[in-house]
Formats: C-alpha cells, structure tokens, sequence
C-alpha cells in the first residue's frame, strides 16, 4: 500500500507539472526532435509575421495543404522555428501549434505559431523570419 502513496502523491503530481500544453512558448519548447514522426507532402506558405508589442511575442500566420493521397489525422502539430531575420543563420527559438483538424488530399488549414522568452528581447528582431515549417505526429 506504501507504494501507491508514494506514488499518488509524489510521481503523479509531477507528471501533471511535466505534460503541460500550452499555446505560446516560453523560450524552452522542443523543436526539431527526432522522435517526432514527421508528416510528408504538406507545403507550407506564410502569410503574415509581426511583432506583437503589447504582448512581447513574434508571430507568424499562414497555411498548410495536404499534397499527398494519405490523410493527415488529428490531432497533428505543425512546427516551426524563428530567425532574427530572413537571412536565416541566427535561430532565436521554436515553437509548435496543435491542429485539430485531419485534412485529406488538397485540403488546407491555417495555423499560427507564437514565440516569446523571458532570456531574448523579441522586441530587438520586428523583421524575424520563421522556416524550418514541417508537420509533425507527437
């Protein structure tokens, strides 16, 4: 019985801390991980970036369409990563977004990635760019 004690209240709370899922990132989220199954023939185009002053985040809005026969089925997460600018060679963080939605063949979505961090100044980068775009299964 001291087992499962121990277990409901000090293994179990942790696991709750540890699989929080939020929308925004806070300069730490996992991007890149090869344990994340990627999904193939999706294009990504971006639409809009900018910086969102009065919330300290960058943020990049665009689409995905499913050019392959397979469906994409949800949920899926779409991922990418953000440069000081578009020259791409200084990367300041990544973040992912949940989709819930399946697409099937030619079917589009629309996705938004933010990024903020409490160790960079996002205000310093308002001509970000973001790439490294690709869906993934977590």
């Amino acid at each position: 019985m001291k087992p499962a004690k121990y277990f409901i209240s000090i293994i179990f709370p942790l696991l709750l801390l540890c699989c929080d899922e939020t929308g925004t990132n806070s300069g730490n989220t996992v991007v890149g991980s090869p344990q994340d199954t990627q999904i193939s023939n999706l294009s990504f185009s971006v639409d809009t970036t900018y910086l969102d002053v009065s919330a300290n985040r960058l943020v990049a809005k665009g689409s995905v369409k499913n050019n392959g026969n397979a469906q994409v089925n949800s949920p899926w997460y779409v991922e990418g990563q953000f440069y000081t600018d578009a020259t791409y060679s200084t990367k300041i963080g990544g973040n992912t977004t949940k989709i819930g939605v399946p697409l099937s063949k030619g079917q589009s979505t629309l996705w938004t990635l933010y990024y903020s961090s409490s160790g960079i100044n996002v205000n310093s980068y308002p001509d970000f760019g973001i790439g490294d775009l690709r869906g993934i299964y977590k």
